[in-house]
């Protein structure tokens, strides 16, 4: 073992080439996905003013209180890396007139970026993750909210993310929750005993984010309390209605969770996870909902939108993936030192992706042959005098019987796009 001065800090990870294989892969298929529902990409600072969050997410949530590394600056400046996306996106729409500008304006918003809590770690978290966000914003039609869930369930669909459940409800508007809010307070406290201290802070400043609380202890407690749907205006329900049918038109499975209401003051309306058994206590995947309050929070101005984050690390965790890339071997046989540049800057001038492996010249061809296979070469490129001389490759396929063929330079490209 090698004495190092340091090793990670506890929380965070490294992500070593096979995994970061698959972040790569994901990350394809976003930026695949993203357009077909006009949504374009945003790239948001890693760091930003604490008073952001203290604004938007509140100063009573968890994440505020616990999770933030947020320190002051040289300019004696508080400033914190970023816990979430959706505050740093609507920050960023106003601030650069793409959602406010003497009026609404729509606009769609998709980001790929790191983010950090301090939290415990486990299985699935992590004080650095990477999250996928999407951010709709300017509409409220709830064509927005279902083309939201269709754009999850794409991802999902196309990455092959099997045995995923969605869960959904409505919060209603913000009197609703805030009455909700105080009745299920009032039930709480009949269980004062059954709490611990953390859990009765809790109560005391947002009673909702108890619903979602993974204590055993407290199961029938929770099965117990309230239902949401009992203090939704009828404007709401009607909206919530609306949405189901359509779900329900596009065979679209769902279950309606009254227990889910997400642990953020700012949403309102729907309410969205992605769940999956398979991670223990860390089960949603994929969360988000309506958040039409909190533009007024950063920018004074009522602007509607709809989001989602899904986190990126736990997707990885779940996939099943197998690098598919056509990987080719080179095998140069020439006296001079500079042919195996010169052989690998002509292969690579093509459009075509692909992993090109130089063997090592100072072996022998039957050495580099071994080498290739060792390597999970799919074909590999033999050049000796003779090929530099009549400008062809010999083409060996490692995968199959075939006979070894032979192709010009110039047509490399065409012979790798049809392998």
């Amino acid at each position: 073992m090698v004495d190092l001065i340091s090793k990670k800090i506890r929380g965070f990870r490294d992500i070593l080439p096979d995994e970061s294989q698959k972040f790569l892969f994901l990350e394809e298929k976003i930026h695949n996905i993203c357009p077909l529902f006009n949504t374009k990409q945003i790239r948001i600072p890693a760091l930003e003013s604490l008073n952001l969050f203290k604004r938007s997410i509140g100063e009573s949530s968890d994440i505020v209180t616990k999770e933030m590394y947020s320190f002051k600056d040289k300019n004696d400046e508080t400033v914190c890396m970023i816990p979430e996306g959706t505050a740093s996106a609507m920050r960023l729409a106003f601030e650069n007139n793409l959602i406010y500008d003497r009026g609404i304006k729509k606009n769609r918003f998709y980001y790929i970026t790191q983010m950090f809590r301090h939290e415990r770690p486990q299985k699935g978290r992590y004080r650095q993750f990477t999250q996928f966000g999407v951010e709709f914003m300017g509409n409220e039609s709830i064509h927005e909210d279902i083309d939201l869930l269709l754009m999850s369930k794409i991802f999902f669909d196309v990455i092959k993310l099997d045995n995923l459940k969605l869960n959904i409800n409505s919060l209603g508007l913000a009197e609703d929750r805030n009455k909700y809010s105080q009745d299920l307070q009032s039930y709480f406290n009949n269980y004062h005993e059954s709490f611990s201290d953390q859990q009765i802070n809790t109560i005391k400043n947002n009673p909702l984010r108890i619903l979602d609380s993974k204590d055993q202890r407290l199961t029938e407690i929770i099965n117990g309390a309230p239902n949401i749907s009992n203090y939704i205006n009828k404007e709401s329900l009607k909206r919530f209605d609306d949405m189901v049918q359509i779900l329900n038109d596009l065979k679209i499975d769902y279950t309606i969770n009254d227990k889910l209401v997400r642990g953020l003051d700012y949403y309102n309306d729907l309410v969205f996870e992605w769940k999956t058994d398979q991670l223990g206590t860390q089960d949603a995947i994929c969360a988000g909902g309506r958040y039409d309050n909190l533009s007024n929070i950063i920018g004074n101005k009522a602007v509607p939108a709809v989001g989602f984050a899904i986190g990126v690390d736990r997707v990885v965790d779940l996939m099943s993936y197998k690098d598919t890339d056509l990987v080719v071997g080179l095998s140069v046989i020439s006296n001079s030192k500079s042919d195996m540049s010169k052989i690998s800057s002509i292969l690579r001038n093509t459009d075509n992706k692909f992993t090109l492996i130089q063997m090592d010249a100072e072996k022998s061809l039957t050495k580099q042959i071994k080498t290739a296979v060792k390597s999970n070469c799919d074909i590999l490129v033999i050049v000796g005098s003779e090929e530099i001389s009549n400008n062809i490759l010999t083409i060996k396929d490692l995968r199959s019987d075939r006979d070894d063929m032979s192709i010009s330079f110039d047509d490399f490209s065409k012979f790798i796009e049809e392998y």
